[in-house]
């Protein structure tokens, strides 16, 4: 059983004016100390993907606990060179709630959001046959 109830997912953008060798430095810089960060947070199953002008990167936690997410986004606006900025998502795996960051040198910032249990009224529904051969006409 997966003892792990939470999840983080995190992006850091790098701008457009930053050098090739510049990113390639930043990046590595980061990686370094978001993965000792992460680790000191308690984070399991770590994930780095640089992609282009982004590092994505991944991890979960035994419990969603706002304190750890919070102290996160708190050191990684530390860190953040000139040129950088980055977001959060924290998931609760029970899917009560979620919790954004974004975060960029010196500064960071939070929102909550409910996960509803039904999905709001104004959404299209969308059909499609089921496996027993039933569907509901519109």
């Amino acid at each position: 059983m997966d003892k792990n109830h939470s999840e983080l997912f995190g992006r850091l953008s790098y701008d457009e004016s930053l050098s090739y060798e510049q990113l390639l430095d930043t990046e590595a810089g980061l990686t370094t100390a978001l993965e000792e960060l992460l680790l000191r947070a308690g984070a399991a199953h770590l994930d780095f993907t640089p992609l282009g002008d982004a590092l994505l990167f991944q991890c979960a936690f035994e419990a969603h606990k706002l304190y750890v997410y919070r102290k996160i986004a708190q050191e990684t606006a530390k860190i953040l060179p000139q040129g950088v900025t980055g977001r959060l998502l924290c998931l609760d795996k029970s899917l009560d709630a979620l919790h954004i960051y974004w975060m960029q040198t010196g500064q960071w910032q939070e929102e909550a959001r409910p996960v509803p249990e039904n999905p709001p009224q104004n959404l299209q529904n969308r059909r499609i046959d089921c496996a027993d051969g039933t569907h509901e006409e519109d």
